[in-house]
């Protein structure tokens, strides 16, 4: 005879294998019993994970049955809004009453409600002869099946041992063992609510339990005396009572209990490694991530307007379908020009091939990255308001299949893409099931969502001798404690409330009297929501009245960083007992202290206390061991030449030690987005303008902009082209219509003519031992004067900031202008202007107005070629300053809780030859960590 132990919840494709038994002895929950029986009486099974294709299958015969309706069925509204999750509500009804042994088959009989009804007339299309429709069984099809083919007796004798009480186990599960008592095996219900602990708080709090659970009154109440049955352990995080644990099973031999984890995360596993016992096998990882994060991605290659913010998250995932590299090369492009095909995303995937060949990559490998980036990002898209070729969608879904299968075939340890190749086969079997050829966005979507399911987490084997776990309430069961028949000592590791369920019935009140109330369709006893709840509160109860002589409850006050709450039996506890009898069985790892009586016959962790140490603060200067090690370059910005003259420790960070920070992959925030997107619009409309014989008036620059914003903000911004975005796309275009005329009529009206945008300008600094500077000036116009000598200005562009960079007219301290004046009177361009325009303010700022009639003036008391001069002489004057220091091993660490202490050090310095040195922090300084700013 064979012993069944049978639980909901003693195996699930989510659980881990049941512990080793005895010869004859299995553990299994319901759909695993219909499936061991099934084995014997030689029943087809549903292959697994095909319950997508079963909706998809229901939905059109749901569809047909409607196209036949004489009535409006009940279900017409939401068919009409979401087909697929209509057919799955309509599906689990007809397998629910299936299960129930409701036979839906049967001809209609007078008075059956009206919903049921449409289910009858749906059951009855399914099963017409002159019909091709087809239906995979699902648990109720295959439990009818099962129960018609038992009086063979073809399986062997069972002795099942029941662990839920009958009236809370489902229908169809009822239905089974009854049928299986009744052809002779043999049935019995495990004592669902167990004795209580014979003395002591632990008893004490089964006892309150149990009357709960049989409803009996308390016989009276019983003080908590703190005799380490029953133990709450408390912290503000979960890591402090894993290493709490860990040391006390450490330092134990004899202690042993079993361990309860709802939520299987490895925060105990890895504890209990570092304290070298073994592992639980608790997966770090989930088989359905690769699923998780790919799966849900490669549809936004279908459509158009461009997701930017998913092919984001595509080119940046570790496991994917596209070379590693040009994958880091297109995020990172993304990052600061969220769009795809302009000039430097052609430049990026070029050059990622050019480094492929230099650095000898396999010939195969180069084609074969070649060939997914074809694929991926020069498919033809489609209108996202209108439907795509299936044949379109199916080739998504297959080409992932194939890499995920090649993957896994060079690495078979990412097991993972397993279930991403099994998830996009059934993408494609649900794609061929459809009668449709085309597919609309949401049809895509709901698809990805129909045929994704969790996929199994992956345990690790356990090791020999590690805490015994469960990892659903009811489990506990399972649990072997030292050979012994009942479990002794249960940790319940996370004691915390997880998120609810409820449940609702599928049925009005009226529709249940009539499938309880027997007709020619049989009776049937569906489960109602109050029998589930009851179900759940059960389950939840067993790891408090299982074990016999201690139990731990954990409860930290943080999981992963977020504030979480204690179990819904927390609050019974509280109720039982008085304030006082918790404080005695209660344990705060974080106060440090010992638990008097609560655990005396054990070897407790011990609490040193550890002086807290605050980080150092900044310091004014640091001292450089070898000075000569530091070198200048051989080219310098106008970027690095102002950390340099500033912020030095930036400067030698970046530049002498090579200390650049991992770029953060995340499109660009919304000014820098608006100020990249005004540099392109400006830079292209003055190529157009430049070329353009005569005067361009007002109306043709606004259609330029109109007849290029498409094509500029797909490169470049197709942030603002997603859905959603349209009164953010509007306000830019309206924006940049205004500049960009302010800006050239600027330009025609004082004379000038676009020597160049984006120009690179180079030169040498006098006594800066021909140190070469080179940078790229945003605007150069050049006019000859009305005295015929030539001129040129330099014209910033900025997006925002005019009260910034008004001050920086004001005070001399417009530093990148300066040097690019310098060097363009270094090539012979005679006078040169300099001015920053204000993008989003259509705002020309200088400081007169002979180079921009009707510019923003900033009042200043000297000629604008003299205050240049003074600039770069101040230049000058500070780079050779700074490089003293350097040369001395003297490296300033400028920030706002500096500034005191430079001062004082600088008390002597002539500070009037030099350039005004910041008040306050860099606002982008990558190297706060390492001056001391973030402790």
């Amino acid at each position: 005879m064979i012993k069944i132990y049978l639980g909901l919840t003693f195996s699930s494709p989510l659980l881990p294998e049941p512990p080793a038994t005895a010869a004859g002895e299995l553990y299994l929950d319901y759909p695993g019993l219909v499936r061991y029986l099934e084995h014997f009486h030689a029943l087809s099974r549903n292959p697994t994970n095909r319950e997508a294709l079963r909706t998809e299958q229901y939905r059109q015969l749901i569809e047909h049955h409607l196209s036949k309706a004489t009535e409006t069925p009940f279900y017409a509204a939401s068919f009409a809004a979401d087909p697929l999750a209509t057919a799955e509500d309509l599906l689990e009804r007809r397998d629910e009453l299936l299960e129930a042994g409701y036979r839906l088959a049967a001809p209609l009989s007078t008075g059956t409600p009206a919903r049921i009804t449409v289910l009858h007339e749906l059951e009855h299309l399914l099963l017409e002869a002159e019909q091709s429709f087809q239906l995979l069984p699902g648990l109720a099809d295959r439990l009818n099946a099962l129960l018609a083919a038992l009086h063979d007796r073809r399986h062997p004798a069972l002795d099942l041992r029941v662990h839920e009480p009958l009236d809370l186990l489902p229908p169809g599960l009822r239905r089974l063992l009854e049928a299986l008592a009744t052809a002779g095996d043999k049935v019995q219900f495990i004592n669902s609510t167990p004795e209580p602990a014979p003395s002591g708080d632990l008893g004490a709090w089964q006892e309150k339990l149990g009357g709960l659970l049989s409803g009996r009154e308390e016989s009276g109440t019983r003080a908590l005396r703190g005799d380490g049955s029953l133990i709450v352990i408390r912290a503000e995080r979960e890591t402090h009572i894993a290493a709490y644990l860990a040391r006390m099973v450490r330092d134990n031999d004899n202690w042993r209990p079993g361990v309860l984890m709802t939520v299987r995360n490895q925060t105990l596993d890895t504890a209990l490694l570092m304290e070298g016992l073994p592992s639980m096998g608790v997966p770090s990882t989930s088989l359905a991530r690769p699923s998780l994060q790919v799966l849900k991605l490669v549809t936004a290659f279908l459509w158009e307007p461009v997701e930017v913010q998913r092919i984001m998250e595509f080119v940046s995932l570790v496991t994917k379908p596209l070379d590693r590299r040009l994958g880091q090369r297109l995020a990172e492009h993304l990052a600061d020009t969220p769009g795809l095909f302009g000039a430097r995303w052609n430049f990026a995937v070029e050059q990622s091939f050019r480094e492929m060949e230099e650095r000898k990559y396999p010939a195969a490998r180069r084609r074969r990255a070649r060939e997914q980036y074809e694929f991926w990002f020069r498919r033809r898209r489609y209108p996202r308001d209108g439907k795509a070729p299936k044949s379109e969608v199916r080739s998504l879904f297959v080409f992932l299949r194939n890499w995920a299968l090649e993957a896994f075939d060079e690495d078979k340890e990412q097991s993972g893409l397993i279930v991403l190749s099994a998830q996009a086969e059934r993408a494609t079997e649900l794609l061929d099931a459809q009668p449709e050829t085309e597919l609309s966005y949401l049809d895509v979507e709901r698809l990805v969502r129909t045929i994704y399911q969790p996929a199994p987490t992956q345990f690790q084997p356990t090791e020999q001798g590690a805490l015994p776990a469960a990892f659903a309430p009811a489990s506990v069961a399972q649990l072997p404690d030292s050979g012994q028949d009942e479990l002794e000592r249960l940790i319940w590791w996370d004691f915390v409330e997880t998120d609810p369920s409820y449940f609702f019935s599928n049925y009005y009140p009226p529709e249940i009297e009539f499938l309880r109330a027997g007709s020619p369709h049989g009776c049937c006893q569906v489960s109602s929501p109050e029998q589930r709840n009851q179900l759940q509160l059960w389950q939840n109860l067993r790891p408090a009245l299982t074990p016999r002589r201690q139990l731990l409850l954990c409860i930290p006050r943080r999981v992963d960083g977020t504030e979480v709450e204690p179990h819904a039996l927390m609050g019974d506890l509280e109720a039982a007992f008085s304030a006082e009898d918790l404080a005695r069985i209660t344990v705060d790892i974080d106060e440090a202290g010992q638990p008097s009586g609560l655990l005396s016959d054990l070897r407790l962790p011990g609490f040193q206390p550890v002086p807290v140490r605050p980080l150092d603060p900044p310091e004014a200067q640091v001292v450089i061991s070898r000075p000569d090690a530091l070198q200048p370059r051989e080219r310098e910005t106008p970027s690095s030449i102002d950390d340099l003259l500033f912020y030095p420790h930036k400067w030698v960070f970046r530049h002498q030690l090579g200390l650049r920070g991992t770029p953060i992959l995340s499109i660009a925030s919304e000014n820098r987005l608006r100020g990249n997107l005004g540099h392109l619009f400006i830079e292209q409309l003055l190529e157009e303008v430049s070329q353009t014989d005569g005067r361009v008036t007002r109306a043709q620059v606004e259609a330029w902009v109109d007849d290029n914003a498409d094509r500029l903000l797909r490169q470049q911004g197709a942030v603002l082209l997603e859905y959603g975005q349209e009164p953010d796309r509007v306000q830019f275009l309206l924006t940049m219509r205004k500049s960009a005329w302010t800006l050239v009529n600027y330009i025609q009206q004082s004379g000038w003519t676009v020597r160049g945008s984006e120009q690179e300008l180079e030169g040498q600094l006098a006594n800066l031992d021909g140190q070469v500077v080179r940078g790229r000036a945003d605007l150069v116009l050049e006019r000859t004067g009305t005295d015929g000598v030539p001129e040129a200005a330099v014209v910033d562009l900025k997006w925002r900031g005019k009260t910034t960079f008004r001050n920086l007219l004001r005070n001399g301290g417009d530093i990148q202008l300066a040097l690019y004046a310098e060097f363009l009177r270094q090539q012979g361009s005679g006078r040169v202007h300099t001015a920053y325009y204000i993008l989003r303010d259509a705002l020309m700022l200088s400081r007169n107005e002979l180079a921009f009639s009707g510019a923003e003036t900033v009042p200043v008391d000297e000629d604008h070629a003299v205050i240049q001069r003074e600039t770069v002489q101040k230049i000058l004057a500070t780079h050779e300053w700074r490089w003293e220091q350097l040369g001395q091993g003297v490296l300033e660490i400028r920030c706002k809780e500096t500034i005191a202490d430079l001062e004082d050090l600088y008390l002597d310095l002539e500070h009037d030859a030099l350039l005004a040195m910041k008040d306050d922090t860099s606002p982008f300084d990558d190297y706060r960590s390492l001056i001391g700013l973030i402790r």
